[in-house]
């Protein structure tokens, strides 16, 4: 017996779509305008505003020598350490260890905004001036839980027995995880580092506290020239970020999509 859907149902996940693409559609379209003014629609169309932010050492500087680097950083770092914590969480059985995990995912609670600022006076105290070192620290806080819950999940769906016939064959322990179980992992690996990533290279509550002259993620170099103003190369910016975020997402559901049919 099947289950009629209600009309409105199309309806109603066309709109809520609309909504949450509608923004990113019109910076889009601002970012191919051919006038100076942030118009929509488009009164031409023109890559001026492209060729403006790569001829722009000011954005040039804060997308390639910052925010990029930044967020290569804080992706491996957070895979890293991420994939430590969840093997110890998943593996092992001690006292404390549903506290460790809450502690871990604590950044996923507390609002940027009031992290940033601690992080900020915690620098302050520490006297840490702003550098890369400063904001890929501060990155690596809010990015590794993503880590730890994409590594997580695939370990809690492998069999451990598989590692235990690695090793009555002949494997040592390190061996069987290395050859039996990090292949496996190498879907939610893949995923924590993308996703880490994109909350680093995206990120403006931290980047605002944290960012200093010479180390400005381009985010923030974005809010800044919306407060004075600025012209369509912020929306060029934008969409750039826009379509790199997109092709991130979009490999990761191809990745898990391929994982699910093998």
């Amino acid at each position: 017996m099947s289950v009629r859907r209600p009309a409105v149902l199309p309806l109603a996940v066309i709109l809520v779509y609309a909504g949450l693409l509608a923004p990113l559609v019109v910076v889009i379209g601002v970012s191919f305008n051919a006038a100076t003014g942030f118009d929509f629609p488009p009164r031409g169309l023109s890559l001026r505003w492209y060729s403006n932010f790569f001829t722009k050492t000011s954005f040039v500087d804060a997308f390639f020598r910052v925010s990029l680097l930044i967020g290569i950083l804080a992706a491996l770092g957070a895979t890293l350490l991420g994939a430590f914590a969840a093997i110890g969480l998943v593996r092992f059985r001690f006292v404390g260890r549903d506290s460790l995990e809450a502690f871990f995912l604590m950044p996923l609670l507390v609002p940027h905004i009031l992290l940033g600022a601690a992080l900020y006076l915690y620098y302050a105290r520490l006297g840490m001036k702003s550098s890369l070192l400063t904001i890929v620290l501060a990155h690596l806080v809010i990015a590794t839980p993503y880590v730890i819950r994409s590594v997580t999940a695939g370990l809690v769906g492998i069999d451990p027995r598989l590692e235990e016939a690695a090793m009555s064959l002949g494997a040592s322990h390190a061996q069987a995880f290395r050859k039996v179980t990090l292949p496996l992992l190498r879907s939610s690996l893949l995923s924590g580092a993308i996703f880490s990533f994109i909350i680093s290279f995206s990120d403006i509550n931290l980047s605002l506290f944290l960012s200093g002259p010479g180390m400005t993620t381009l985010p923030v170099h974005i809010f800044s020239e919306i407060q004075w103003g600025g012209d369509p190369t912020i929306a060029a910016a934008s969409a750039l970020q826009i379509v790199i975020v997109g092709l991130l997402i979009l490999i990761v559901q191809r990745f898990f999509r391929l994982r699910l049919m093998i």
